[in-house]
């Protein structure tokens, strides 16, 4: 009978190579989460209007708030942000790279860019991290502190039709 023991040294070098294999994560995983945040919240908007709508979800992750916002990219898009929730079509295109028109491709691309830079730190933040149009925050206003608290936040300006919040 062969003898099947591996000398110690094997082993050592052999576990972390196994460790890493079972450990491997997309890298660009947290990216390609936050462009599709992007493109479903605001494929037909304007730059500026994408780059307040990545800040305000890494502003969410850096809050470290994860039981309001949640632990991760992927958690704070479910809990906070309509296409991510809902599970809009341009939030769907945008994770499986499948785009009706060239023009929502463009549009994609240009969020993928923003979701990038902010990420890198090239394209500076926007302090928001709440966003609603004016009809939305009225609405809101109306069913009360229940449902958003307006007390708690500070007015961080106007971008394109949004007026944007944080603590």
């Amino acid at each position: 009978m062969p003898d099947l023991q591996i000398p110690p040294e094997q082993i050592q070098q052999q576990a972390p190579q196994q460790m890493q294999q079972q450990q491997q994560v997309d890298p660009d995983a947290d990216l390609k989460e936050l462009a599709a945040i992007i493109h479903g919240e605001g494929a037909s908007t304007k730059a500026d209007v994408k780059t307040m709508i990545g800040s305000s979800v890494l502003n969410r992750l850096d809050a470290q708030r994860y039981s309001e916002f949640g632990a991760s990219m992927e958690e704070i898009g479910q809990k906070g942000y309509y296409a991510a929730k809902d599970g809009t079509t341009l939030y769907q295109n945008a994770k499986e790279g499948n785009f009706p028109d060239d023009m929502s491709e463009k549009s994609y691309k240009e969020s993928y860019a923003i979701a990038s830079g902010l990420i890198k730190g090239t394209i500076p933040r926007h302090d928001a991290m709440f966003f609603f149009t004016p009809p939305e925050e009225t609405k809101l206003r109306k069913k009360g502190k229940k449902h958003f608290n307006f007390d708690l936040v500070k007015s961080q300006g106007e971008v394109g039709d949004y007026n944007t919040y944080s603590y």
